[in-house]
């Protein structure tokens, strides 16, 4: 699945606090990629540098400049967790859209099914048959004309 950032805030440190968009907080320490990845060490030297961080376009990660960066996915699994993400269950209102989220009940589910097993189409609008264009339809079927 991949999670995105919603929220970003550098802190001094050379953490990152996120706030991902299924409400999960994470804190990534990026001092623990100095010594893996050189061009991390460039927020030693320059310490605004690393308070230039921003959100990519489309939330999947997070930019300095167009040769350093960091996954989004890196941040959610490696990070320090503070908040869990939120579990969405029948009654609650999705934090990202606000849509009110329910489950239909079995009862609704066994009348879906069977409503559908009732109509001879399986999709579409229902025809009535008594429609003054069905009427036109059955005899121009019945004339030879289309």
């Amino acid at each position: 699945m991949l999670h995105k950032i919603k929220q970003l805030k550098p802190i001094k440190n050379f953490l990152l606090f996120v706030v991902f968009q299924d409400g999960a907080e994470t804190l990534y320490d990026m001092s623990k990629l100095f010594d893996v990845i050189p061009a991390f060490r460039d927020f030693e030297t320059i310490p605004e540098f690393f308070e230039q961080a921003k959100i990519d376009g489309g939330g999947y990660g997070v930019s300095w400049n167009d040769q350093l960066d960091i996954d989004a996915e890196e941040l959610y699994t490696n990070g320090t967790r503070l908040k869990p993400a939120l579990t969405l269950q029948s009654g609650c209102s999705c934090p990202t859209c606000g849509q009110m989220i329910r489950q239909r009940s079995e009862k609704q589910r066994a009348a879906s099914l069977a409503n559908l097993a009732k109509r001879k189409s399986k999709g579409g609008r229902p025809v009535n048959p008594n429609s003054k264009r069905q009427k036109q339809l059955r005899v121009s079927l019945k004339t030879g004309l289309r």
